[in-house]
């Protein structure tokens, strides 16, 4: 069974969709005193965010209200590194003397 409507509703008013990206200092690297491979992991996401919310308007002319979450500010967070194989195109070596 199919449904098929053509209500389209869109926002009434223009709405900034808000990401986070960038590079955060992440590494492995062979350590001396405990004789393994130490990782620090960290991410790039969102620090804070808040609840907005813009009127939607159907074709039908109905209205109703959506709220959505708008990134305030970004930032680099701590997470929990996991071992997976690479593929060897994604290898790189860097050796400190």
């Amino acid at each position: 069974e199919l449904y098929v409507t053509t209500n389209i509703i869109y926002s009434t008013k223009q709405v900034e969709v808000t990401s986070c990206e960038g590079y955060c200092n992440t590494f492995s690297m062979f350590s001396m005193e405990s004789s393994t491979v130490q990782h620090s992991c960290s991410c790039c996401q969102e620090v804070s965010t808040s609840k907005k919310d813009v009127e939607m308007v159907c074709s039908d002319g109905s209205k109703f209200n959506y709220s959505y979450t708008y990134i305030e500010k970004c930032g680099c967070l701590d997470t929990e590194c996991t071992v997976k194989e690479t593929s060897p195109g994604l290898k790189k070596q860097r050796r400190r003397r």
